[in-house]
Parts: C-alpha cells; structure tokens; sequence
C-alpha cells in the first residue's frame, strides 16, 4: 500500500475543490446554466467535468489547508468571482424581461400572465416570449462557449488565492444599472407607437365624445403593439448582440487589477 501524506491529501482536495466552487459559483447565478429545466445531477456532473479539465492547467495554488480559517475564505471568495460573473449574464436577461414588462402593461397585456417554473411566479406573456427569444440569439452567436472560455480565462487572470479588488466589485454593482437603461431601450420602439396610438385616440375621443373608446381603442393598442413588435425583432437582434458583447467585456475587464 502507497502511504498517503495529509499534505498530499490536502494538495489534493484544494486543486479539485477551490475551482469547482468558481464553476458552481457560475452555474447558480448564469441564467442559462441555472435553468431549472435542466436537472441537477447534470449541472453537478458538468461542473465536475470542467473542473477535472482544468485542474491540470491551473496556476499554482496556494500552499493553505482547505480545512482552516484561510482556506475557507479562498473557498468563499472563489465562489464570489463565480457568482459575480453570472451575475453579469444575470443582468442582460433581466433587462430583456423589463422589457417584456414594459411592453405588457402599454399594450394592456399587464393581465395576460402565467406561471413560469423558470422564476416559481406569475410573470406577462410579452416578458416570457421576449425571454426565449433573447435565449436564442445567445445560443446563436455561441453566447455560452464565450462564457465557458471567460470562466477558463478566469483563472489566469485571477488565480486562486488572488485577491479580488475591491473597486471591482463596487463597479459590479454599478452595472445593475443598466437593467432600467437596456430595458427601456429595448422596448422603446414598441413604446413610441403606443404613445402616438394614445395620442390619436384621446384626439379623436376630444373630436367625438360619443366614440366608444373601450370598444375601439383596446383592439387598436393590441394591433399597434404587436405590429411594432414584430417589425422591432430584427433591429432588436443587433441591439442584443451589442448588449452581450458589453457584458462579455465587463465580465473579463471586472477580473482584471484596475
């Protein structure tokens, strides 16, 4: 029998153990990856495959028992970078889904809702459809091999051990602001028709008082928000592409000393 050492074992468990929390730490917060459509036991299988793929090709790690005070901070930070770049493919989802929202209540829709597994709650018809639809476009332009490419380069940029700068994670925080700006701007188009449709209405209500508004402007603000939907898809698909591509440099720029 080969005697095995506590220093070995602890060499051991710290190269598999530090990167595979970075990895889970990903998968919980990237809205892709945290799917509750795809089982667990597969998201637990792939993030232990990708850790016995990188474990050979890390840096070297710092020479800490897992098992202590300094090993369970490396543990904790490591699932912060993790978290915190998920949380940057958080943010472009959750834009699209404001404005799903947005574009729901202006077409009168704010009543159309179901549930969603994906959320556990009632969410508008409008934001759930925008929400697949912005998922393609990611899986279309290989959105989740750059995301596995910024995770491996991860650990080049910042090796285990590294401290993650602090200015770094107050402009992480900064960049939950884009959710109101993205999402506004991506429903805008569908916005401007409505409100000139809101305009030509209260106009020819003023003309009219006997127009029954409800029996006309209701079907009319339907039509007007779909038309506009469905000739804004095409302009939104460059517009996502541009989101993600500014997502996908902070995510690499945010690992990164300033």
């Amino acid at each position: 029998m080969v005697p095995i050492s506590d220093i070995e074992i602890n060499a051991f468990v710290a190269a598999f153990g530090w990167p595979f929390t970075r990895i889970v730490g990903l998968m919980l917060a990237d809205p892709l990856l945290s799917s509750r459509s795809v089982p667990r036991r597969f998201k637990a299988g792939f993030a232990l495959l990708l850790t016995l793929l990188l474990a050979p090709l890390l840096p070297p790690l710092p020479a800490t028992p897992v098992v202590s005070g300094e090993g369970l901070l490396i543990l904790a930070q490591q699932l912060l970078i993790g978290l915190a770049m998920g949380f940057t493919m958080r943010i472009v989802i959750t834009a699209v889904e404001m404005a799903g929202f947005i574009m729901g209540m202006q077409m009168g829709l704010g009543f159309a809702m179901f549930y969603d597994p994906q959320h556990s709650a009632q969410v508008p018809a409008v934001s759930r459809v925008l929400t697949l639809f912005v998922f393609l476009v990611f899986l279309a332009f290989n959105g989740h091999q750059i995301v596995l490419s910024t995770l491996v380069e991860s650990f080049r940029v910042l090796p285990i051990g590294a401290a993650l700068p602090s200015a770094n994670l107050r402009t992480m925080a900064e960049w939950g602001g884009h959710l109101f700006s993205w999402g506004l701007w991506l429903a805008l188009p569908v916005v401007a028709a409505l409100l000139v449709t809101n305009l030509a209405i209260g106009v020819m209500t003023r003309a009219a008082p006997q127009f029954n508004i409800f029996s006309f402007g209701f079907p009319l603000t339907l039509l007007i928000g779909f038309g506009a939907l469905y000739f804004s898809l095409p302009l939104m698909m460059s517009a996502l592409e541009t989101i993600y591509r500014e997502a996908f440099h902070f995510m690499q720029g945010m690992l990164k000393a300033p």
